[in-house]
């Protein structure tokens, strides 16, 4: 279908060159891009980043922890000059690669369960239904067209009086509390990339969104049944109606029938179709601007912590892309490779843009958009939890806690960091650590726990190890925390620190403290 107004033009205006040839690997085509908005615009890059560097960063990225210590030094001791490609499809095909991406889906379609405690016990069927996708790498346009139009209520398949719990994505719906409005809002952030829930009461002020255009949009999910009062939606007493779908605009008496936002109408003559399916289909159809453009630009944001169009929500004719041909690039490939999420996150972390390192090198890294080094970012709560786990491998407080509970709330290791560090940050590229962070990570039960001999299986296996010398109980405690070794001058301050205590106690107290600080320390809370 073609799209015919003018609120699509800011998606269909692409750079005058041409788009590199597919022949040439796409991390190759986003590097020559990038280096080519270095040069007009005088920016020195920074130098590729060490493998232990790449390796840290990598796998936050992919798994949502840093390495184990003994993946990490036979990756440094690797001497193939292949070893990063071959990190990047290891981790991609990890079962920690399918935990961390429902996570950040999770959050991305979910963004009311920060703060909503009834939504929090729809999220375990979620999880499950959003784990499976990633098991099997489902298409992302698959993966959108079934939440657009999962199937409510019951299986129909049942008999009378029987209901099996089938893993769906309705939890998403329920989530939205069923409203035709949130639903809109909801879709068109997560799927197409704008903000159109700013029209729902008038004309949007900045941009060409109208208020019939949202209501027109919204009447796609009007269709379904709200609960009677007082009464909790759940996938017993989902239902939608048939018919073709109207909407009455608030405050006013017109009614207005489920409509594109491109201002054409459905077809409903063809075949036995549900609203939702149509709209599922349009959204995910190839020649629709949207789509792709807005999966490529948030895809990139999870490695660079900002898209090239920020923020990622937020496709608007005043919001202009930073690198518009490669965004197009991105989107098209996309599109060649049949939506595979897969494909494009290992493009993007095998382009040496991507493995640049975090240290400024020259002034003119300094603007985040022009990729001159790798920006540092912020952690979500589960990957700073999963690395103080990791790091000091302290288990027992962790499994036995029900992962439902957890879900709803409770004073769980898990649910106090996830907590104190739950974020609603538009980026990642600006973390701010409040003092009730800062405390629960210097002097919470967990951290001190987890720093004891008497609790902390890493911390004990290192100080307790026989005939290991100072500075190799010292490198330890660099490798399971900074994922890698300490500088000369940091190992030679710290042995003296440490051999200046007189007793065993002094001594184990002393590593006690090495380690708190590592744990800390910003080097060890951020991904850079």
């Amino acid at each position: 279908m073609l799209f015919a107004l003018m609120n699509f033009q800011l998606l269909t205006a692409i750079a005058d060159s041409e788009v590199p040839t597919t022949a040439v690997p796409l991390s190759a085509q986003i590097d020559r891009l990038i280096q080519e908005a270095q040069q007009r615009e005088g920016v020195i890059a920074a130098p590729r980043s060490t493998d232990a560097e790449f390796m840290r960063r990598v796998s936050l990225d992919l798994t949502g922890k840093i390495p184990a210590v003994a993946d990490l030094r036979r990756f440094l001791a690797d001497p193939s000059p292949l070893k990063r490609e071959q990190l990047v499809d290891r981790l991609l095909a990890s079962p920690g690669f399918v935990v961390h991406f429902t996570n950040v889906w999770r959050d991305l379609l979910l963004p009311e369960l920060t703060k909503n405690l009834q939504a929090r016990g729809q999220i375990p069927e979620f999880e499950a239904w959003l784990r499976s996708q990633f098991q099997t790498n489902t298409p992302y346009d698959e993966l959108a067209r079934q939440i657009i139009n999962s199937p409510l209520g019951a299986n129909p398949q049942n008999q009378p009086g029987e209901f099996v719990q089938e893993l769906t994505p309705r939890a998403y719906f329920i989530v939205k509390q069923l409203k035709p409005e949130n639903l809109a809002a909801g879709t068109s952030r997560a799927f197409l990339g704008v903000r159109i829930e700013c029209a729902q009461c008038h004309d949007h002020p900045f941009d060409s969104w109208k208020q019939q255009q949202f209501w027109e949009y919204a009447a796609f999910f009007s269709n379904i049944d709200q609960p009677q009062p007082n009464q909790i939606a759940t996938a017993l007493n989902l239902r939608e109606s048939g018919g073709r779908p109207q909407i009455k605009i608030p405050d006013t008496n017109r009614l207005v029938a489920a409509t594109f936002l491109d201002g054409i109408q459905p077809d409903w003559e063809t075949g036995d179709p549900t609203p939702r399916m149509l709209l599922a289909e349009w959204i995910t159809a190839k020649d629709n601007p949207y789509f792709a453009k807005a999966t490529a630009n948030r895809v990139w944001s999870l490695f660079f912590g900002r898209g090239m169009i920020d923020p990622v929500d937020d496709f608007s004719s005043t919001n202009r892309a930073s690198h518009p041909q490669l965004l197009e690039l991105l989107a098209n490939s996309l599109r060649e490779h049949e939506h595979d999420l897969k494909f494009l996150i290992r493009e993007i972390v095998n382009s040496q843009t991507y493995q640049l390192t975090s240290h400024q090198t020259d002034p003119s890294q300094s603007r985040s958009e022009w990729y001159g080094k790798m920006p540092t970012r912020g952690l979500t709560a589960e990957q700073i939890f999963a690395n103080l786990v990791q790091a000091t491998g302290f288990f027992r407080q962790t499994t036995e806690v029900d992962s439902f509970l957890f879900s709803l709330g409770n004073n769980s290791p898990e649910a106090e960091i996830g907590d104190l560090f739950q974020t609603d940050a538009e980026n990642q590229l600006d973390p701010r650590a409040t003092i009730l962070q800062a405390l629960a990570l210097m002097n919470g039960t967990f951290m001190t726990n987890a720093t004891s001999l008497e609790q902390s299986d890493v911390f004990t296996a290192i100080v307790e190890f026989p005939e290991l010398t100072v500075s190799a109980k010292i490198e330890a405690f660099y490798l399971c925390t900074l994922s890698r070794f300490p500088t000369e001058s940091e190992t030679k301050r710290l042995t003296e620190y440490i051999s200046s205590a007189k007793s065993e106690d002094e001594i184990t107290h002393a590593y006690s403290n090495l380690f708190w600080a590592l744990l800390n320390s910003s080097e060890f809370l951020l991904n850079h």
